[in-house]
């Protein structure tokens, strides 16, 4: 018998795994979005709202040997846990550093341990036992947009290589041990807004530049005379 798998996406890195998944001919997989940009695929179903995910499921019958989230925006209540056997979750961070929104944000300011972590779902926030993770360096001047390619690809690759085990048994989820640090959407704004006559230290400049800068799209701004100004810095290795 097929094993039933319920898979929840939020983001692209949500196809990639589908497609990895969809190439075994023993599961029978059910996909769900948060993003109707990711429902082009007709085998991809979409919730509009969390409320709308909650009353589905709590009135489904149907349950799963496994259910994999990967970077899914609403936190799982616990009435939903008897939905499922097992499962993963998709973590862009190190475990217990880097708990909840945007890790690698944080990380780039406060230079804390960073990698990508697959856990189990617990109630709460990214607390779940951890099946594997990995460590990432980088460099001083890495932005969020390179952090962010980045853990995508070696989250997925840690999923291809353990999944299997995971499923059978063979991987023992293991307590997160370390100094929690957690971050939640509203953390992010403190970053934003620079003082046009406060004194920064270049590098700390560099730094929030960096971590608050996604691909072409800056969210720092500063003010003068009731107007808003953007404010990025492009940095080049001559």
């Amino acid at each position: 018998m097929n094993k039933k798998i319920l898979l929840l996406i939020g983001k692209p890195i949500g196809i990639r795994v589908l497609n990895f998944l969809s190439k075994k001919k023993k599961y029978d997989i059910e996909t769900w979005s948060s993003s109707k940009e990711l429902t082009e695929n007709k085998n991809i179903k979409y919730f509009k709202s969390k409320k709308e995910f909650i009353k589905f499921f709590i009135n489904k019958k149907k349950k799963y040997n496994i259910l994999i989230i990967v970077y899914w925006p609403w936190l799982l209540p616990a009435k939903l846990f008897t939905k499922f056997k097992n499962s993963i979750n998709f973590h862009p961070a190190y475990l217990p550093y880097g708990r909840g929104w945007y890790p690698h944000v944080h990380t780039l300011i406060k230079k804390f341990k960073w990698g990508v972590t697959l856990h189990k779902i617990f109630p709460g926030m990214d607390n779940g036992d951890i099946w594997c993770q990995k460590e990432i360096k980088f460099n001083k001047f890495s932005t969020a947009t390179d952090l962010y390619t980045i853990s995508s690809n070696e989250i997925l690759k840690l999923f291809k290589k353990n999944f299997q085990k995971i499923l059978n048994g063979k991987i023992i989820a293991k307590k997160q041990n370390g100094k929690i640090l957690t971050f939640y959407k509203k953390n992010l704004f403190k970053y934003d807004k620079l003082i046009l006559n406060k004194k920064y230290k270049l590098i700390d400049l560099i730094k929030i530049n960096n971590a608050r800068s996604f691909k072409k799209k800056t969210f720092n701004f500063f003010e003068y005379k009731g107007e808003k100004y953007s404010f990025k810095i492009d940095i080049k290795k001559l």
